[in-house]
């Protein structure tokens, strides 16, 4: 069985689901091309790009962190940064944490590069404007919920957000507290990417 089979689409939602899924992730697919096309990069490229402007922690700028962030080997990784390297859009530093390992930031050519690229997603922000606030509320609720039980079975990896945080207490559902801030939630203030983000 498959949930590519329009057939199974008549009497399973769950297979439905999933085909509307990959359907958004052809969105991004597609709208992440046209970009890097237009700039002469490879999709994951603009992504790094992207990633290094807005993460500022030296330990996530390492080739081993950003492997697991993109879910990708370290060679992979590295044959990305090293053609950014030579276009002179990032540059590497010694990192201070660790003497054998290197960090990097962009370039002012890399950032004035960012700057026309981070907004890719502009068709698709959008489509997503058009929603209710009710609507657009249970939707973050309902792939929250999803991206941390993807987390939860080791098919996302590294993920920085209000459910798999040491701060967070609630149900994920109607209540959500954060301890670091001691404040209630609500469904609009929850995080998918927090830089006070704690595991333990």
């Amino acid at each position: 069985m498959s949930a590519f089979d329009p057939e199974r689409h008549i009497t399973n939602v769950d297979y439905k689901i999933v085909a509307a899924l990959e359907k958004i992730s052809e969105v991004f697919r597609v709208l992440l091309w046209m970009e890097a096309k237009e700039h002469k990069l490879s999709p994951i490229q603009m992504q790094l790009l992207i990633f290094i402007k807005y993460h500022n922690s030296d330990k996530q700028r390492r080739i081993a962190s950003m492997a697991r962030e993109f879910n990708m080997t370290k060679a992979t990784i590295s044959d990305s940064i090293k053609v950014l390297e030579q276009k002179g859009l990032i540059e590497r530093a010694d990192d201070m944490l660790d003497s054998r390992s290197f960090n990097f930031s962009l370039t002012d050519k890399g950032t004035k590069l960012t700057g026309m690229i981070e907004n890719f997603t502009k068709p698709l922000d959008g489509a997503i404007a058009t929603l209710s606030p009710q609507q657009k509320n249970e939707f973050l609720l309902s792939v929250l919920d999803l991206i941390y039980r993807l987390n939860q079975n080791g098919i996302i990896s590294t993920q920085r957000m209000c459910y798999t945080c040491y701060y967070y207490n609630g149900d994920r559902q109607q209540t959500h507290y954060c301890n670091l801030m001691q404040n209630p939630l609500v469904v609009d203030e929850l995080r998918i990417e927090c830089p006070e983000h704690k595991t333990e």
